[in-house]
């Protein structure tokens, strides 16, 4: 008797491992997944100058081909953010549909455009005679789902672009 009692609590703890190393693993092929996103995204970004028609299309292809479909709220994110206060652009993307300034939605990734402070060497638009100088700040969502729990948690991955002088940026309003 004393030999079972000592099986079963060896197999339990070797199903906690097993679950342990599922969680880990499940954890990180997610978070490398919304890595590999967030720098698709800011690439193109930065590719096409700003959030703009050939942009969204090319980001729903990438978004396509990795299957990628989490879902996240970007006004919660932005809500606190000081340079989202300052500037007040941002917008939600699913797929190939763009919210300007989301709210009460879920979306496969944010955008915050940023104007650029540049003191030294800043771009100056002839036209409206003020600075056309900004970067984007993005933001990508994933999340654990497990069997039992679906959607266990929600995760952000953030990135920048660089800085992009005179932006076309059609969605940001």
């Amino acid at each position: 008797m004393r030999e079972a009692i000592g099986a079963t609590w060896i197999t339990g703890v070797v199903l906690v491992f097993i679950g342990m190393f599922s969680g880990y693993l499940a954890l990180s092929i997610n978070y490398s997944k919304a890595f590999k996103v967030k720098d698709g995204i800011v690439d193109r970004l930065e590719k096409h100058s700003g959030p703009n028609k050939e942009s969204i299309d090319d980001i729903a292809s990438m978004l396509e081909q990795l299957a990628y479909n989490s879902k996240g709220s970007c006004d919660r994110l932005f809500n606190n953010d000081t340079d989202a206060r300052r500037t007040s652009k941002f917008i939600g993307v699913n797929k190939t549909h763009v919210s300007k300034n989301p709210t009460n939605g879920t979306y496969n990734y944010c955008v915050l455009r940023i104007n650029s402070n540049m003191t030294n060497g800043a771009v100056v638009d002839d036209k409206k005679g003020q600075l056309s100088a900004a970067y984007y700040r993005v933001i990508v969502f994933f999340t654990l789902s497990l069997p039992l729990i679906d959607n266990f948690t929600n995760f952000n991955v953030t990135g920048e672009t660089i800085n992009i002088n005179y932006p076309e940026d059609d969605y940001m309003g």
